[in-house]
């Protein structure tokens, strides 16, 4: 699932972002929205235990610093005091008639203090609502009368905050009202819950100012949104298009330094090549060359020689890299390929002379001899790597077994075939049963001391060469056999005998003349059977 999820933020980046923009965006406005409802509240309920706390401190000085006071000098404290002249209210009735003075209908603000055990004189002392009555039960009960008891709920239409704080007894208020004639209780104690005093103030002031702020910082965060979407997307257009501009240069130097090469060089990028890294390694090296190509130059423009060689090589190119080689370089009409192993490189050579067949189709339609190639294919150590200057290098390829492969290459001419490798690749093919080979010759290239056996490759002949090759070489074998150790006049009898089945066999041609040579002329004391080639 996360694969998945990577994939879809990949390719569609833009939306991605935008969608983790907006949820990030939400979730802090979530949070905010959360935080502001609990300071709300945290704020409501501050308001409301100062509120509490002050009435009962403006109470409790009353008490102390008034009642006391005039008491001592004989004036008395009375719950009915308005109607007893030269008598002071009590504290709990200053406290009553405070709160009530304190009720502002316009703000909706209201502060009572109330009992279920009013005095008999006292009017509408007890609670007055669900919540009052339950306040009063509940702060009654609980085990720690210290705290409050608030919720949120309707009054007068408006969504208001109600909290109330227990009377707790103290020993004067015992003493009071269990000897007072109006106290309907009689055996209070210390600690007990004589009333509650509450306070209620409206929220929805406070929620249309917050429900404004939280509207402006909608629309900021909006606007940011918005902002910080089009910055993304500006940003991601911009990387997009470098992104695509580094692409198209990789493809481009791809184009002209192989992947391959870095790999072999153990490079991350083509940044990292240095003038004369290099290593060496075994590989099977391919040249291949089109046949009498200055002849055919000589009847084209420049630029149809060069779309010419381009369509040729468009062709050829691919079927290097479908069978897991590289080119290392185009050398006019020339490709020299590299392969890790012989098989690919001769499955490369043998498709490359089937495709072949296929472009003369078209080819033939516009002009009058088809395309022949040559291939030349050996095996050996190379060393590869980078040459030139700081200035301007190139990757490259240097050692015998590319000038051998070169030579053999040059030798499909001498002897008509398509075909040579020479037998360090013949060796290294894992099932050689599968494809058509022959025995060549054993030669000297030209600047090599050391002689080298050549096969053919014919399994892309076509049929009638191919079976003329297949039904003559078991007598060839056995003529080279016999030439080999000098037997020459045994070996042209059986020499004769395969032009007489394959005429136009120019590998048995050239051992007729030479056997021909040497029933004549003899050898050298020195012969070795192998054939001196000075030409290229």
């Amino acid at each position: 699932m996360i694969t998945h999820l990577l994939k879809i933020l990949h390719r569609h980046p833009l939306w991605s972002t935008a969608i983790l923009l907006l949820l990030g965006m939400a979730l802090i406005f979530a949070n905010m929205v959360f935080l502001a409802h609990k300071m709300k509240e945290d704020m409501a309920e501050h308001y409301a235990e100062n509120y509490i706390q002050a009435l009962n401190t403006i109470q409790s000085m009353y008490s102390s610093s008034v009642v006391a006071r005039v008491q001592s000098h004989g004036v008395v404290a009375n719950s009915d005091y308005k109607h007893n002249e030269g008598t002071i209210p009590f504290p709990a009735t200053f406290s009553i008639e405070l709160a009530e003075a304190l009720t502002n209908p316009k703000t909706g603000i209201t502060t009572r203090l109330y009992s279920d055990f009013p005095f008999t004189t006292r009017k509408n002392g007890g609670p007055h609502d669900e919540f009052e009555s339950l306040a009063l039960t509940t702060l009654r009960f609980a085990k720690d009368k210290e705290q409050p008891f608030a919720r949120y709920e309707m009054v007068n239409g408006r969504y208001s905050y109600r909290y109330a704080k227990a009377i707790i007894m103290q020993q004067s208020c015992v003493d009071c009202h269990n000897t007072h004639p109006e106290s309907p209780k009689k055996d209070w104690r210390v600690g007990d819950v004589r009333g509650v005093r509450t306070v209620t103030f409206p929220m929805d002031t406070a929620n249309q100012q917050v429900n404004t702020g939280w509207t402006v910082t909608l629309i900021v965060m909006l606007a940011m949104s918005l902002f910080g979407m089009g910055l993304i997307f500006i940003i991601i257009q911009a990387l997009r298009a470098s992104i695509d501009t580094l692409s198209k240069t990789n493809t481009a130097i791809n184009r002209f330094v192989p992947h391959e090469f870095l790999n072999y060089l153990n490079k991350q990028n083509i940044m990292d090549v240095q003038l004369n890294d290099n290593i060496e390694t075994r590989m099977t090296v391919l040249f291949s060359d089109i046949r009498s190509f200055t002849e055919l130059s000589e009847h084209m423009t420049p630029e149809e020689n060069f779309k010419f060689v381009n369509d040729y090589l468009n062709v050829m190119g691919p079927v290097v890299r479908r069978n897991h080689g590289f080119i290392d370089k185009y050398i006019g009409d020339a490709i020299m390929a590299l392969f890790d192993n012989a098989d690919d490189a001769v499955n490369a050579a043998l498709e490359m002379l089937t495709v072949l067949e296929a472009y003369n189709t078209e080819y033939l339609k516009n002009h009058n001899q088809p395309i022949r190639i040559g291939i030349g294919l050996h095996r050996g150590k190379v060393r590869l790597g980078t040459i030139g200057e700081h200035g301007r290098m190139d990757s490259t390829v240097i050692s015998d077994a590319v000038n051998l492969a070169s030579r053999i290459e040059g030798l499909t001419k001498y002897y008509g075939v398509p075909c040579l490798i020479s037998e360090d690749v013949y060796r290294q093919l894992n099932d050689s049963s599968e494809i058509h080979t022959r025995y060549v010759d054993k030669v000297k290239v030209k600047g090599k001391n050391v002689p080298v056996n050549i096969y053919e490759i014919f399994s892309a002949d076509e049929s009638p060469a191919c079976a003329q090759k297949l039904a003559t070489q078991a007598l060839l074998e056995e003529a080279t056999k016999l030439y080999a150790v000098k037997e020459f006049n045994k070996a042209l009898v059986l020499f004769y005998k395969v032009i007489a089945e394959f005429p136009d066999d120019m590998v048995t041609q050239s051992y007729i003349l030479r056997c021909t040579q040497y029933v004549s002329d003899g050898v050298d004391k020195g012969w070795d059977g192998a054939l001196n080639l000075d030409s290229k």
